[in-house]
C-alpha cells in the first residue's frame, strides 16, 4: 500500500504543479563538495581543490580507517577526516581519479600559483619585468605582479579574467536534493558528497542559469516537474520524490506600526516596519529541531526588500540559501572588496554567478535610502586574521526613530575608529555584537592560499576571532546602547556543519560574553546572549 500511495503521489507532482517539499536540501557543490563563499570563485576553489580537498581524499584511501574513528569522535568534528564509511575506499578513488582529468586545468593553475608565488618572495625591490616573463603559462593573463609602497611583492588576480576562462568551474557545479536533517550533515569542509551513505538526487548546472534559479525557486513558486526535468537534462520521476502538491507557507508581513526584530539564530537577523524588511546575515533552520522553539525558513516573508551581507565567511555569506532567496530579494547590499587580493574574492561576481542583479555595494559609512529609515555601513576591524581583507562591514539601520546597531563579528580593537564615529553612534536603542573572541586559527580557511608553510606559532596567533569581554565593554562605554545582544555565536545544532563548534560552560567564548553580560546589567544595560530565537517589537 505504501508503495502504491508513492506511485500515486509521484504520479500528481509530475502531472499538476508541484512545489519542493518542506525539509528537503538544495546543497549546491563544487567538485562534490559544499559550496561555501571561496568555492563560488574559480582560482580560490582550484587552490581549496589542490591543497585541502585532494589530499583529504588521498590520506581517506590511504588509511580510511583512522578516518572513520576521528569522524566517529564528536570531538574530532570539524576536524580534515572524510566521514564515510571504510568500504567506500572504492568511490573515494574513483572520484580522484575523474577529478584529476576533469580538472586538471584548474589543478595546473593552483599548482603554477602556489609555485610562482615562492619565487615571487625574492623580489628585492627592483623592476618585476624580469620576473612577469617568467611567469608559467598557466598564469598568463591572469594575474598581475606589484610591489606595496614597502616594496613587498605580491601576485594580484585578475578577476574579469576569470570569466573568459574559470578553468571548469561552471562545469563542476551541481546541486545535491537529499532529505538528511542539518543536525546530521557532515562539517562543510571535511566530506565530499560521493553518493555514499545518504540517499539523494544530483542535478547538474550553472549555478546562475534559469533551470537552477526555477528549481531553487521551487520551494515558494510552482513549477511543472517533467519541463523542468526536460530543460535541466534531469530524470524527472527521480526529482519528483522530493517535490509535493502542498505549498510551503511562508511568513506573512509584518503589518505593526513600529519596528520588529526576528532572530533567526546565530548571526541572522530580520529587521521589519510595515514598509520594509530587511535581512541581515542570512542562515536558517531547514526543519524543526526536536521541541527547541526557533524560526525556519518557512518563516521569512515572500518579499526582502533588502539584504544585507556584512561580510564573505560561510556563516553570513551561505550560497545554499541565497539560491533560493534570490527570486524574493530586492536589492543586496555588500561591502567593496580589495580587488585582486586572493584572501578577499569579489561578492559581486559571487552574487552574480549565483542569479543575482540588484546589487549596490556600499563605502564605509556610505547610507542607502529606505522607505521608513535607512541602513549605513559601518568600519569592521578583526576576524580576517590580520589578512588585507576590505570586504567586511557592520550596520547601522535607522527606521522609523529606531537606531539599531549590528557589529558582527568586529573585535572592536581599535576603539578611537568607534570613538572617531560617536555622534553618530550614540543613542542606539539595540547593539548586537558577536563575542566568539577564541576562533579558528589562520590555516583554518585560509591555508590553501598560502603559498608557504606557516609557522605554528604564527598559526596559532592569527586567528578568526569577534570580540572579548574588554573590547566589547570598551565599546558598550563609548557608544551607552539602550539593549545589549550577544549573537553570532554558532550554537544553534543546525549550525554545526558550518561552524564545527561545540562549547561548553567552561569555553572562554561563554565565559567571556557571560563576565560582559554581567558587566552590562551592573551599568543598568539590558543584555543577553541570543540563542535559538529572539523576537522583539518597539
Amino acid at each position: 500500500m505504501i508503495e502504491l500511495h508513492e506511485n500515486i503521489q509521484t504520479r500528481g507532482v509530475l502531472e499538476g504543479e508541484a512545489y519542493l517539499r518542506s525539509g528537503v536540501k538544495l546543497e549546491p557543490l563544487v567538485d562534490r563538495w559544499y559550496a561555501w563563499p571561496h568555492q563560488l570563485a574559480p582560482a580560490q576553489q582550484a587552490l581549496n581543490l589542490a591543497f585541502r580537498h585532494l589530499p583529504t581524499v588521498r590520506s581517506f584511501i590511504a588509511a580510511p580507517s583512522v578516518h572513520a574513528a576521528a569522524a566517529a569522535d564528536p570531538t574530532m568534528y570539524g576536524g580534515p577526516f572524510l566521514d564515510l564509511p571504510v568500504d567506500a575506499v572504492g568511490a573515494a578513488e574513483t572520484y580522484l581519479n575523474t577529478t584529476l582529468a576533469r580538472r586538471s586545468k584548474a589543478l595546473a593553475f593552483a599548482t603554477a600559483f602556489r609555485a610562482f608565488d615562492t619565487v615571487l618572495q625574492s623580489a628585492n625591490g627592483f623592476s618585476l619585468d624580469e620576473l612577469r616573463l617568467q611567469a608559467p603559462e598557466q598564469l598568463r593573463g591572469l594575474i598581475e605582479l606589484a610591489y606595496d609602497l614597502n616594496h613587498h611583492p605580491k601576485m594580484r588576480l585578475l578577476e574579469e579574467m576569470f570569466e573568459e576562462d574559470d578553468m571548469g568551474h561552471a562545469g563542476a557545479q551541481e546541486i545535491f536534493l537529499h532529505h538528511q536533517p542539518d543536525v546530521e550533515r557532515p562539517f562543510f569542509l571535511s566530506t565530499p558528497r560521493l553518493g555514499v551513505g545518504v540517499d539523494g538526487m544530483f542535478v547538474k548546472g550553472p549555478f546562475g542559469s534559469a533551470v537552477m534559479n526555477t528549481l531553487c525557486a521551487s520551494r515558494q513558486s510552482a513549477v511543472n516537474l517533467k519541463e523542468l526535468a526536460a530543460e535541466g537534462g534531469w530524470d524527472a520521476t527521480a526529482l519528483a520524490g522530493f517535490f509535493s502538491e502542498e505549498r510551503p507557507g511562508f511568513a506573512e508581513r509584518y503589518s505593526g506600526t513600529g519596528v520588529r526584530i526576528r532572530y533567526f539564530g546565530h548571526a541572522c537577523l530580520l529587521i521589519e516596519t510595515g514598509r520594509v524588511a530587511i535581512l541581515i546575515d542570512p542562515t536558517v533552520a531547514n526543519e524543526a529541531n526536536g521541541t527547541l522553539p526557533h524560526l525556519k525558513i518557512e518563516d521569512l516573508p515572500r518579499q526582502i526588500d533588502i539584504l544585507f551581507i556584512s561580510h564573505g565567511h560561510q556563516d553570513h555569506f551561505h550560497p545554499e540559501l541565497l539560491m533560493q532567496l534570490r527570486e524574493r530579494v530586492g536589492m543586496v547590499i555588500i561591502p567593496p572588496h580589495n580587488h585582486g587580493e586572493p584572501a578577499d574574492p569579489s561578492l559581486i561576481r559571487m552574487l552574480r554567478n549565483l542569479g543575482y542583479r540588484a546589487i549596490k555595494t556600499l563605502e564605509p559609512l556610505e547610507s542607502f535610502d529606505l522607505l521608513d529609515g535607512s541602513i549605513t555601513a559601518l568600519p569592521f576591524s578583526g576576524e580576517h586574521c590580520d589578512l588585507d581583507v576590505h570586504s567586511k562591514h557592520c550596520a547601522l539601520v535607522e527606521l522609523r526613530g529606531r537606531r539599531i546597531g549590528v557589529f558582527v563579528d568586529s573585535d572592536a580593537i581599535d576603539i578611537d575608529v568607534y570613538r572617531r564615529l560617536s555622534p553618530r553612534l550614540r543613542d542606539l536603542d539595540v547593539l548586537f555584537v558577536g563575542m566568539e573572541c577564541f576562533g579558528a586559527p589562520l590555516s583554518w580557511l585560509y591555508g590553501p592560499l598560502v603559498s608557504t608553510p606557516i609557522p605554528k606559532r604564527v598559526d596559532s596567533s592569527r586567528r578568526l576571532s569577534g570580540a572579548n569581554c574588554s573590547r566589547a565593554r570598551a565599546l558598550v562605554d563609548l557608544l551607552r546602547p539602550n539593549q545589549v545582544f550577544v549573537y553570532a555565536m554558532g550554537q544553534e545544532p543546525w549550525m554545526r556543519y558550518l561552524m564545527g563548534m561545540n562549547y561548553t560552560d567552561d569555553s572562554i567564548q561563554i565565559s567571556e560574553s557571560s563576565e560582559f553580560l554581567r558587566w552590562c546589567r551592573s551599568e543598568a544595560i539590558s543584555a543577553d546572549r541570543l540563542y535559538l530565537h529572539f523576537e522583539q517589537e518597539f
